[in-house]
C-alpha cells in the first residue's frame, strides 16, 4: 500500500506540457527591469538524440525554446515550449529525448530540463561562469566547462555527483565536443593566447629598442616619450620582440599557448593539448567521419608595433584543423582581402567573414559551417584541402549568427540570429532559406539591438571583418597587451588649471592592456590615462585603428553608445551569496580583514587605498581621478582604474622557470604578475612583520572585489519534495529573502499548476504573489510545498528590478502570465492581452484540450482524452521515465475535430504487459504536443 500511495503522488505532483508559442518583441522597458550582461553564446542549438526536436536558447529571456521538427522546419506553429531556465543561457545539449542541460552563465549552473513535461527538474551549482556541457564516456558523463576556475568538471547525470575535476592549462575553457565513440572530449580554450608577453619597462635597457624604419618615431620637441616596457613573443626556446631582438636573458618564464585540450574519457585526464590555433578559440567540433577536430578562432596581431601598423588589421580570422595523430593546420577565412591597402574595396567587404562565433560539421564530414558575427554570415569550407581552395561559399544569413547546426537527414541548415532572436533553416542543397522564425519574447531595450551591431559590425572597419568586438569579446577584455602609440600622433597637454601637475599624453603611450567595457557608467574618464572624456572621444577610433575612412555618424555613435555603456560585471564568485567578504583564521588570507584595511588604514602618506579606489556602496574601485606620473613611479599619468575585475587577470608569474597559462597581468601594460607583486610599490606602507599578511589579505579582497551585481543575482534553488523539507535549502532561501529586503536583487519562482506554467514574484514579509491577479500572495514554505516530484519549483535570484517582469508579467503589458494563459492570450506577446486575444494567440490552446488520462492509475487500461479543434492527424505515443518508446497507440491517425479517445492496453510494442511504474502518454497533432504522466499498477 504505501509503494502505491507513492505512485498516486508521483501521479497528483507530475504535471504535463502546456504548449503556449510566443511571438518576438524587442519592446524598450519604461522601468530598469533589463541589465545587460552580453554573455557569450556557446553552443545555443542542439538535437534531442532522435532528432524530433531542436533545442534553441532564449539566452535575452532565459528560456529554452522546443520546435517539433516532425511537423516541418521550425516556425511558431512548430514551436511546442519557452521553458524558463537561468540566467544568462549559453550552451545546451540533450542527454536524451526527455532530458536537456542548459548552462547558464551568469547563475553559475546547469537548469537540467524535463522534455516530457517541459519545465526544470533540478538545478546543478557547477562554479563560476560555466560555458558548455556534452555527454561522453562509458558509462556516461557530463562534462561542463567552467570558465573561471579553467576546469572541466565531470558528474554522474543519474546521480548529479560530482565525479571529477580535470584542470586544463590555459585561461577559460569555452566550447566542448566530442567524438562520434565518446571517448574523447575536445575543450578550446577561449583566451588560448599567442605566446605574447611584455618585457617591463625597468627591463629594457635605455637605447636598446631600435628606430623603427617604417614608423620613425623621432621625439615631439619639448616633450620626451615616456620610457615603457615592450611587447615580445615566444618562438620556438626563444623570446623575441617586433624587430627580431633576443631578450632570453631578461625573460626567465615560459607560456603553455594552449588553444585545445583533449580528454580521455576512460581516465578523465588531458591526454594531449594542441598549440599555434588561435588567440580567442570560439567554437569547436570533431568529423563525424574521421575525429578531426575543427575551430573558429581569431589570432591577435599585438606583436606589431604601433597602430598605424595593425589599422584594419588587428586580428585575423581563421579556422584551426587537428587531426588524430595532432597535426595542426589553419585555413585563413578572409584571403580575399588585401590589408596592405587601407581602407578597402566593397567588394572586399561583401565577402568577409569576421567573429566567428560557432561552428559545426556536416554529418559527411565534408563541410565545415563557421559562423561570421561580424558580417552576417556563414561560411562553408570543405574540411580537406587547403586554405586557398577550401573555401565553398559565404551564405547570408539573420543578423548576428551565433549558433549552426546542420540536419544532415532533412538537408537544412538551422542559423540562431542573436540581434532579433530568430532561427533561419536553410536548404544545405542550395542555401535557398526555408523558414525563418522567431524564437521568442526578447525583452531586450530597443535601444541595446539598435546599437548591437555598431559594436559587433565589420561595417565598422576597413576591410569589413574588424570590429570593436574583435578585442572587447562580448563587450569585456582579451586578457591582450598592445602597443597602439602613434609616431606620428600629436602631445595631449594636461589640462589648464593643472592643479595636480599632470604632464599630459604622449601618442608614444607604449604598451597597454585591452580596458572591459563593463561597468563604465559613471567611472569617466576612460582609457588608462584618462584621455577620453566620454566614450563619443573614442569615435576617431574608427579611422586610426579600425581603418575606416570616416567616423561614425553622430546618430550611430550614439546607438554605440546606447549598446555599451549599459553592460554589466556579472557578480564576484568570491563574495558570500550575502554579499559579505569571506574570512579565515590568522595565517590565511582573509578577504574580510583585507577589507577593512582597505577601507580604513592608511597606505600613502594620509591616503586610504578607499579614498582613490572608491569601494564604499559597492562601489566601482574608483574615484575618476588622474594621478601624475611622479606620484605612481610611473613614466606617464594614469587614471584611477577600477576594480571590479580583477580575479578574471590571473595565470601569470614572473617566476624563473614557470610555464603561465598566459603572458599578461595587472596594471596599465600587463607587466605586474599579482597584486602581492603590486602591493610591494614603496609608495604603499605595508611593511613591517605583517606586511605580507597584509598584502595577502588585500589581494584576497581585491579578487572578491563586488562588481555592482550582488551574488544573490542569478543563484537558484529547485524544490522537487524532498528538498522541500530541507533546512540548507530553507536556510539558502531565508538568505535571498534577505538579500531582497536589501534591494540587492528580486526574486522569482517558477513552476507548474494544474497543468499550466506558473510564476511567483517576492512581493516582502516572506509572502509570494502568483501570477494570477485573484490570487493571495502566499508564504515561502507554502510555496516551497508547490514543488515536488515532476512538478519541481526552482527559486531564482533576479537583478533589481527585473522580478515583475521575469516572474509574472514576461512581456510587461500590465496583464499577468497567468491571467492571461487563462483566457488564451499570449504572456509572450504584449500585443495579445486578455481584451485583443486575437493577436497571436498560444494557437495550441485554440486547437486543442487535453482532457486527460483516465482512469490514472490504471490497471488494465486507460483511455487518452482529448478535443481537436479541427481535423488533424493524431499520434498517441508512450514512453517510459527514461524516455523510450514503449507503444505507439496511433500514428498519423485522421481525426475529426471534437472530443476524441484513443485507448492504451497497458501493453508494449511487442504485445507484453507494461511493468508497473510511471509512464509518459504524448499527443501530438498538427498543432502541437502535450505529455501526460500516467501510473500502472498491478
Amino acid at each position: 500500500m504505501r509503494r502505491l500511495a507513492l505512485l498516486l503522488a508521483v501521479v497528483v505532483l507530475v504535471f504535463g506540457v502546456a504548449s503556449a508559442p510566443r511571438h518576438l518583441q524587442s519592446r524598450t522597458a519604461t522601468n530598469p527591469d533589463f541589465v545587460h550582461f552580453e554573455s557569450g553564446q556557446v553552443r545555443p542549438v542542439a538535437f534531442t538524440p532522435s532528432h524530433d526536436r531542436l533545442l534553441v536558447l532564449n539566452t535575452p529571456d532565459d528560456r529554452l525554446t522546443v520546435f517539433d521538427l516532425t511537423q516541418g522546419p521550425p516556425t511558431r506553429n512548430t514551436r511546442i515550449a519557452e521553458i524558463p531556465v537561468g540566467l544568462e543561457p549559453v550552451s545546451v545539449c540533450a542527454l536524451d529525448d526527455s532530458t536537456a542541460w542548459v548552462v547558464n552563465n551568469v547563475s553559475d549552473d546547469v537548469s537540467i530540463v524535463n522534455l516530457n513535461t517541459m519545465h526544470v527538474k533540478q538545478t546543478l551549482r557547477v562554479g563560476d561562469e560555466p560555458n558548455d556541457v556534452v555527454f561522453a564516456g562509458s558509462p556516461t558523463r557530463a562534462y561542463v566547462s567552467v570558465s573561471n576556475e579553467d576546469v572541466i568538471k565531470v558528474y554522474d547525470p543519474a546521480t548529479l555527483a560530482q565525479t571529477a575535476t580535470i584542470s586544463v592549462v590555459g585561461r577559460m575553457p569555452r566550447a566542448l565536443a566530442r567524438n562520434t565513440a565518446g571517448t574523447f572530449v575536445y575543450c578550446a580554450i577561449f583566451q588560448g593566447g599567442n605566446d605574447t608577453s611584455l618585457l617591463p619597462a625597468n627591463k629594457v635597457p635605455n637605447d636598446s629598442i631600435p628606430q623603427d624604419t617604417e614608423f620613425p618615431h623621432d621625439s615631439i620637441p619639448g616633450h620626451a616619450p615616456p620610457k615603457t616596457g615592450f611587447i615580445i613573443q615566444k618562438q620556438g626556446a626563444n623570446w623575441f620582440d617586433f624587430y627580431g631582438n633576443l631578450w632570453n636573458s631578461k625573460t626567465k618564464y615560459s607560456i603553455s599557448d594552449v588553444d585545445v585540450a583533449e580528454i580521455n574519457t576512460t581516465s578523465n585526464v588531458v591526454s594531449r593539448n594542441f598549440t599555434g590555433i588561435g588567440t580567442n578559440n570560439f567554437g569547436i567540433a570533431v568529423s563525424p567521419t574521421d575525429g578531426r577536430v575543427a575551430v573558429s578562432t581569431t589570432d591577435s596581431r599585438n606583436i606589431n608595433r604601433f597602430e598605424p601598423r595593425v589599422s584594419g588589421y588587428v586580428v585575423e580570422t581563421q579556422a584551426g584543423y587537428v587531426t588524430t595523430a595532432g597535426v595542426v593546420s589553419i585555413k585563413k577565412l578572409d584571403l580575399h582581402i588585401n590589408y596592405t591597402v587601407t581602407p578597402g574595396t566593397q567588394a572586399e567587404a561583401d565577402s568577409a567573414i569576421g567573429t566567428p562565433t560557432a561552428l559545426t560539421i556536416s554529418a559527411d564530414g565534408s563541410r565545415t559551417y563557421i559562423t561570421s558575427l561580424a558580417t552576417n554570415k556563414v561560411a562553408v569550407q570543405t574540411t580537406f584541402g587547403g586554405p586557398a581552395t577550401s573555401m565553398l561559399a559565404r551564405i547570408s544569413t539573420v543578423a548576428g549568427p551565433t549558433g549552426v547546426i546542420e540536419d544532415g537527414a532533412r538537408h537544412q541548415l538551422y542559423i540562431l540570429g542573436r540581434y532579433h532572436n530568430e532561427l533561419q533553416t536553410l536548404s544545405t542543397g542550395d542555401f535557398s532559406q526555408l523558414a525563418r522564425a522567431s524564437i521568442g519574447m526578447d525583452p531586450t531595450p530597443d535601444a541595446i539591438v539598435n546599437g548591437r551591431k555598431f559594436f559587433y559590425g565589420g561595417f565598422t572597419s576597413a576591410h569589413g571583418d574588424q570590429s570593436c568586438a574583435s578585442c572587447h569579446v562580448f563587450g569585456d577584455m582579451d586578457n591582450m597587451v598592445w602597443d597602439l602609440g602613434d609616431p606620428n600622433g600629436t602631445f595631449v597637454p594636461p589640462p589648464s588649471p593643472n592643479p595636480l601637475g599632470l604632464q599630459g599624453s604622449h601618442p608614444m603611450k607604449g604598451p597597454m592592456a585591452t580596458q572591459t567595457l563593463r561597468g563604465m557608467t559613471n567611472t569617466e574618464p576612460f582609457h588608462w590615462r584618462g584621455d577620453r572624456s566620454d566614450l563619443s572621444a573614442f569615435n576617431n577610433a574608427f579611422v586610426t585603428l579600425m581603418g575606416r575612412d570616416a567616423p561614425l555618424a553622430d546618430s550611430e555613435m550614439a546607438a554605440f553608445n546606447e549598446f555599451v555603456m549599459p553592460l554589466s560585471y556579472p557578480p564576484n564568485p568570491a563574495e558570500h551569496l550575502d554579499r559579505t567578504m569571506p574570512d579565515a583564521p590568522p595565517g590565511q588570507p582573509s578577504a574580510l580583514r583585507g577589507q577593512d584595511f582597505f577601507m580604513n588604514q592608511a597606505v600613502d602618506g594620509p591616503l586610504k587605498c578607499n579614498d582613490c579606489h572608491s569601494a564604499a556602496n559597492n562601489g566601482p574601485g574608483t574615484n575618476r581621478q588622474m594621478v601624475p606620473a611622479a606620484a605612481l613611479f610611473e613614466s606617464q599619468d594614469l587614471k584611477v582604474p577600477q576594480l571590479r575585475n580583477q580575479y578574471k587577470k590571473t595565470g601569470f608569474r614572473d617566476v624563473p622557470g614557470w610555464i603561465n597559462k598566459r603572458g599578461f597581468g595587472y596594471t596599465h601594460d600587463g607587466s605586474v604578475d599579482s597584486l602581492i607583486t603590486f602591493l610591494h610599490a614603496p609608495q604603499f606602507l605595508l611593511g613591517g612583520p605583517t606586511g605580507d599578511a597584509t598584502r595577502a589579505d588585500l589581494e584576497a579582497f581585491l579578487h572578491a572585489f563586488d562588481t555592482g551585481v550582488a551574488p544573490a543575482v542569478g543563484y537558484q534553488l529547485t524544490f522537487d519534495g524532498p528538498n522541500d523539507n530541507d533546512a540548507t535549502a530553507a536556510s539558502v532561501m531565508d538568505t535571498l529573502e534577505a538579500q531582497a529586503a536589501l534591494d540587492n536583487c528580486d526574486l522569482i519562482a517558477k513552476g507548474r499548476v494544474n497543468d499550466q506554467p506558473r510564476g511567483w514574484e517576492y512581493v516582502g514579509g516572506g509572502m509570494w504573489q502568483s501570477d494570477k491577479a485573484a490570487e493571495a500572495p502566499i508564504s515561502s514554505a507554502d510555496l516551497r510545498a508547490l514543488g515536488g516530484l515532476g512538478s519541481e519549483l526552482t527559486v531564482s535570484g533576479v537583478p533589481k528590478g527585473s522580478g515583475h517582469r521575469m516572474g509574472v508579467d514576461r512581456d510587461r503589458d500590465g496583464y499577468l502570465d497567468g491571467d492571461e494563459l487563462d483566457v488564451l492570450s499570449d504572456p509572450g506577446n504584449p500585443d495579445s492581452t486578455p481584451g485583443n486575444v486575437s493577436v497571436n494567440p498560444p494557437a495550441s490552446r485554440f486547437e486543442f484540450a487535453m482532457r486527460g488520462v483516465r482512469p490514472n492509475p490504471f490497471r488494465d487500461a486507460t483511455e487518452v482524452a482529448f478535443t481537436l479543434g479541427a481535423a488533424s492527424r493524431v499520434d498517441v505515443v508512450v514512453y517510459d521515465v527514461l524516455g523510450r518508446q514503449v507503444r505507439g497507440v496511433a500514428k498519423g491517425l485522421w481525426l475529426q475535430a471534437g472530443p476524441q479517445s484513443l485507448r492504451w492496453d497497458g501493453r508494449d510494442a511487442g504485445g507484453r504487459p507494461a511493468q508497473a511504474g510511471v509512464y509518459f502518454v504524448r499527443v501530438n497533432t498538427a498543432h502541437g504536443q502535450w505529455t501526460r504522466p500516467v501510473v500502472r499498477v498491478r
